[in-house]
């Protein structure tokens, strides 16, 4: 098929980019492809390859809705019950990402600055649920099949799955808190089937094109959600990767390669938080962690360097921070107790503080000093600077970077796709034209051999024939030697 009628043909599928030209041309490119790759799905001969088919549609069309609708995206990703989102609560001042979720519940979770509160919800396809619950069967997900059923769930599957999007705005937060758990929470029968939240809100200290992604764990009991946030670090800007500080087992481990195999050209957009640094014994048993941390990360499959490993490891506490932020509004025994007893207070200093409450000694500045102490204490601040100053620096010309070189690996993609087959083809044909050979050279030894047993038919009826014509000679003079013998005889006179 020639290529202008080609692009003539499929005109319509073309979108425009007008806000990079550069790009616009990578859309055009890159649609044709997926016009072309589609067409050849359909044929028989590449009807094995249609995992590979499935994906490489799925990522062009995700590919070419980021670049139509572009924003900047911090994906938040670790294992279930990481911290993911009670950092992100710390990071946006509000308790909207759910902090219950449990390996039975997972869903997509996007943060923005809007004008106003809103929340967009976005639901599976029928498709897309068929993949789920087969997997969860599969996998003999136990817990997940049993609170379904419990919840009778399927009352409410058909009419949601392909249900379009729903949008709602909000006065308040805790509107828009109450709705987001009728989405999300376990105990509710539609949190099976929402695919994606898109949450706005009104004083997020975000320019407007900068997104946090709360993702689906890593380790989701259902690896097709599971897939969805290895995906999604492939469509993300940059990545905060939440890892429980405590320890480094296998399941860290697999998180933070998970990352940096897919991460590929923007590891230094990568930072691992260690969370709930507050469940440690003492600051110094998470120095010693650190270090053999650190190890690990300045291998070349992970940063590649000691000091990038050293300034992109960070250990955090959120419920540190959170609690700290609460200080000014309660401030009492029961609280110090508290702090007490998640370690973020010493004994000593709070019979102190106890005393001087009692003697209303305690002063502002000292609650200000002991609020600023666990706040430096959490990092929280320093992750929002390390967003703020290195990671959305020059994030329009980053985004437009991670464009390019995201169209580089789907180009990739599709050139080894290409070249596997063209091999493939080469040595289909090669095997054909040493058949053809093959098949020639036995065709002519059977007609030598036909030949031959020709020459020798010839030569057997030859032999035959004058067999035959020197017996049939013998035998008449047989029959003339018996008629004189017969003559003979007769004339022979035989007295009585």
């Amino acid at each position: 098929m020639e290529l202008e009628k080609f692009i003539k043909d499929n005109s319509d599928k073309l979108i425009q980019i007008h806000w990079n030209d550069m790009l616009n041309d990578y859309a055009k490119n890159i649609i044709l492809s997926q016009t072309l790759l589609n067409n050849l799905s359909k044929e028989e001969f590449f009807k094995e390859e249609t995992t590979f088919f499935e994906s490489i549609n799925k990522r062009i069309n995700n590919y070419i809705e980021n670049i139509k609708n572009p924003s900047y995206q911090i994906a938040i990703v670790g294992a279930i019950k990481a911290g993911k989102s009670t950092l992100i609560n710390a990071l946006i001042g509000h308790e909207l990402a759910s902090t219950n979720v449990t390996p039975e519940t997972a869903t997509l979770t996007k943060f923005k600055y809007s004008e106003k509160n809103c929340l967009k919800i976005k639901f599976y396809t029928k498709n897309d649920w068929d993949k789920i619950w087969n997997n969860a069967v599969e996998k003999k997900a136990t817990t997940f099949i049993e609170e379904y059923n419990q919840l009778n769930a399927d009352e409410v599957k058909n009419s949601l799955l392909n249900k379009k999007d729903i949008y709602e705005e909000f006065d308040s937060i805790e509107e828009m808190k109450k709705e987001i758990s009728r989405w999300t929470s376990s105990r509710h029968k539609e949190h099976y089937f929402v695919k994606e939240l898109e949450i706005g809100i009104n004083d997020l200290k975000l320019p407007p094109q900068i997104c946090l992604v709360d993702t689906p764990g890593l380790n989701d009991v259902i690896d097709y959600r599971s897939k969805i946030t290895r995906d999604y670090i492939d469509n993300a800007n940059a990545i905060i990767v939440c890892v429980n500080a405590k320890t480094l087992r296998n399941e860290e481990f697999l998180t933070i390669t998970k990352v940096f195999s897919k991460a590929r050209y923007k590891k230094d957009k990568v930072y691992i938080l260690g969370t709930q640094i507050d469940i440690m014994n003492s600051i110094e048993d998470w120095k010693e962690q650190r270090a053999l941390w650190i190890d690990i990360l300045k291998k070349e499959e992970c940063y590649g360097n000691t000091s990038t490993a050293i300034n992109h490891l960070l250990g955090i506490s959120s419920f540190a921070y959170s609690e700290a932020l609460k200080l000014n509004d309660t401030f009492n025994r029961e609280t110090i107790l508290k702090l007490t007893n998640k370690k973020l207070i010493n004994f000593d200093e709070a019979g102190k503080i106890i005393d001087l409450i009692a003697e209303n000694k305690y002063t502002e500045e000292m609650l200000a000093e002991l609020k600023k102490r666990i706040i430096d204490f959490s990092q929280i601040e320093k992750v929002n600077k390390i967003i703020q100053n290195e990671l959305l620096q020059d994030f329009n010309n980053s985004m437009i970077t991670d464009f390019v070189e995201q169209y580089k690996i789907l180009v990739e993609e599709i050139n080894n796709f290409r070249n596997n087959y063209k091999n493939i083809l080469t040595e289909k044909k090669d095997d054909l034209e040493r058949t053809s050979e093959e098949l020639n050279k036995k065709v002519e030894e059977e007609r030598r051999k036909i030949e031959e047993l020709e020459k020798i038919n010839a030569s057997l009826e030859q032999k035959i024939k004058e067999t035959t014509d020197s017996f049939n000679l013998d035998f008449g003079k047989l029959e003339d030697n018996f008629k004189e013998l017969e003559k003979g005889i007769k004339k022979i006179k035989i007295d009585k």
